[in-house]
C-alpha cells in the first residue's frame, strides 16, 4: 500500500487532553465519517433535547449500525439507531426513519438515564434492554454488551 492509499483508508484519532489526561479516544474509520455526515446535527439536536453527553447519539449510531440507516439484524433490530420493533412502536417511529430514530433514542436514552441515574448503565439498558440491567443489578455479563458499553463510555469520556 502505497501512502495516497494509506491515507485514504487511514482512520481519525483525536485525543482530548484535559489537564494532563487523556480522556477519549475516538477512532472512526473515513468511510463511516462520511457517512455520519447527514446526522451530525440531528446529533447534537437530540442530545441538547433530551439532556445527554455530547456525542454521545453519534458514538451510539456508530457502534450500532456503522451508520447503515437500512441495517437489519437477525435478531429483529432495525436501522440506524437499531430499534427493536416493540421499542420503535413504543416510540411511535418508523426504525427505518434516521432523524426519527435519532430523536427517539435520544428520548429513550434520557428515559433510561432517569430510571438508572447512571450513564453506564442508560448505555448498557439500550443495548441489552433494562429488564437486563434490572435482573444483574448492573451491566448484564453479556461479552458484547460490556464491550459496547466500555467503548461508548470511554468515547465520550465517561469513567
Amino acid at each position: 500500500m502505497n501512502k495516497k492509499q494509506l491515507i485514504g483508508t487511514a482512520s481519525i484519532i483525536l485525543l482530548l487532553v484535559i489537564g494532563g489526561y487523556t480522556v477519549s479516544a475516538w477512532i472512526i474509520p473515513a468511510i463511516n465519517r462520511e457517512k455520519a455526515k447527514p446526522y451530525l446535527q440531528a446529533f447534537k439536536d437530540a442530545e441538547t433535547k433530551y439532556g445527554l453527553p455530547s456525542d454521545l447519539l453519534n458514538r451510539m449510531a456508530y457502534q450500532e449500525s456503522r451508520y447503515d440507516a437500512s441495517a437489519v439484524l437477525p435478531a429483529g433490530a432495525v436501522g440506524l439507531m437499531q430499534f427493536m420493533p416493540a421499542t420503535a412502536a413504543q416510540f411511535g417511529i418508523d426504525p427505518r426513519d434516521p432523524f426519527a430514530s435519532i430523536d427517539a433514542a435520544g428520548k429513550y436514552m434520557s428515559q433510561l438515564y432517569n430510571r438508572f441515574k447512571d450513564w453506564k448503565l442508560a448505555i448498557a439498558a439500550y443495548n441489552a434492554g433494562p429488564g437486563n440491567v434490572s435482573k444483574y443489578n448492573g451491566i448484564p455479563p453479556f461479552a458484547e454488551t460490556q464491550k459496547y458499553v466500555a467503548q461508548i463510555a470511554s468515547d465520550i469520556g465517561i469513567a
